[in-house]
């Protein structure tokens, strides 16, 4: 997993300031919010013959029962680009519409740009903006945003739980 993170190191430069560490890899099957226990959270990733290229963290039933919660979702920059992030999604996307989400949620960085355009493109609507938040050494603004779901979004790809 933290070869994973360190071929996404430009994600965590822009909202951190800094190179991902283990212990942020770690900190990904426990941060959830205070009401809800790492139980609620499901981490999933991707691998090929080079190993793990994406990695998805989904929250169930948060902020309320039925709205399921993308908090986090890297694909390797060499992945970029190539349509595997929106397969990746709509595998997620299933995956949690056949465990009863009706709707996903998400927070992208405003100063993330190609990946609201990525959200966005997937019809994916701004519902708020939130912040500034303190991400180790910088402080953004979050564009929360909302996808009722319909079905699925494009092809599916296997997934293995971390």
């Amino acid at each position: 997993m933290q070869t994973c993170y360190n071929r996404c190191s430009d994600y965590f430069l822009l909202q951190d300031g800094a190179a991902p560490t283990l212990d942020d890899a770690r900190e990904l099957f426990s941060d959830v919010p205070p009401e809800k226990s790492a139980h609620n959270q499901a981490v999933l990733g991707w691998k090929g013959p080079g190993g793990l290229y994406a990695i998805a963290a989904i929250l169930r039933d948060y902020p309320r029962d039925g709205t399921w919660y993308l908090g986090f979702m890297i694909v390797d920059a060499a992945q970029r680009g190539r349509g595997v992030g929106r397969s990746i999604y709509s595998t997620v996307e299933s995956w949690a519409a056949a465990r009863g989400a009706t709707e996903i949620r998400l927070a992208v960085l405003e100063a993330n740009e190609a990946a609201e355009r990525f959200w966005r493109s997937l019809g994916f609507i701004e519902y708020r903006r939130v912040g500034p938040d303190t991400f180790k050494m910088r402080s953004h603004r979050r564009i929360e945003l909302s996808r009722r779901l319909s079905g699925p979004v494009g092809p599916k790809l296997r997934f293995w739980p971390c």
